[in-house]
């Protein structure tokens, strides 16, 4: 692993000096190009300026935010960079809350956490008052163009920080739209979908679950480049009766359960 960024972790007046890692591996995917349809020439994209109709190169570009409709005001990486902010180089921690707290809706990435030089003693009990306690650190971190709201939580040996979506970031569910309402549940369809969670109980295990999508895409790169016919796409799952599909789920189950319990009985 290498370190995408390097500073402190700090709270109260304790510092840790830390590094950032990526905890997550996207080089596995197959990555798609834009391809000329007729040659199959890979295409670029191109920057041009709607007014001029010119191409503008990249030592060109710059940033800028629209101060009123149609006018823009550049600001340059420098300027960005010295803004007066404490977080820009250090996970600033305000406060510690029970892990529970934090609803699943505000995570967004994930990253590792390793200590910096001289830093491992102060990490180690940092991770280790966490993980005894059950809390997770609550801070900020200036990271490229923004501050990100971040959560350090101790997972295994390490300390792992995941940036959160603020609160005017995060739709409520009130927002969906044709929500039912109102809707009358029967007793038996009640106690039928009781059953059927209770016979799916399972522990969680990452390592079980593969992407279906990347192996049935990277089957039909396959196909195509030996010239084998295609798959035939999956039909659609059909709707039926809320009661029948309750019956017919819990029937093609119960064999199965009965073998768990029997097993572990």
């Amino acid at each position: 692993m290498r370190p995408i960024w390097s500073g402190a972790l700090a709270f109260g007046l304790v510092t840790i000096p830390v590094k950032l890692y990526s905890a997550v591996e996207s080089g596995s995917d197959v990555s798609f190009r834009l391809l000329d349809g007729k040659s199959l020439t890979p295409i670029k994209e191109i920057r041009i300026n709607p007014a001029t109709k010119e191409e503008i190169p990249w030592e060109r570009v710059v940033r800028g935010v629209e101060v009123a409709k149609g006018k823009y005001l550049p600001l340059s990486s420098e300027e960005l960079k010295a803004l007066p902010l404490p977080t820009a180089h250090t996970v600033e921690l305000l406060g510690f809350v029970d892990a529970e707290e934090i609803d699943a809706l505000h995570f967004d990435k994930a990253y590792y956490l390793g200590p910096g030089k001289g830093g491992e003693k102060a990490y180690e009990l940092l991770r280790r008052t966490l993980e005894d306690r059950g809390k997770v650190g609550i801070g900020k971190v200036a990271i490229r163009t923004r501050e990100h709201l971040v959560a350090v939580r101790p997972i295994d040996d390490a300390l792992v920080m995941q940036t959160l979506y603020y609160a005017d970031e995060v739709r409520g569910a009130a927002d969906i739209p044709d929500l039912p309402r109102n809707v009358r549940i029967l007793p038996a369809e009640r106690k039928m979908a009781e059953q059927l969670i209770s016979s799916m109980v399972m522990a969680f295990d990452p390592g079980e679950f593969k992407s279906e999508y990347k192996h049935a895409l990277q089957k039909l790169i396959k196909a195509k480049l030996a010239g084998k016919p295609l798959v035939e796409p999956a039909a659609p799952r059909k709707v039926i009766d809320l009661q029948e599909a309750l019956k017919q789920s819990l029937a093609r189950l119960r064999p199965a359960a009965k073998a768990r319990r029997r097993a572990t009985g």
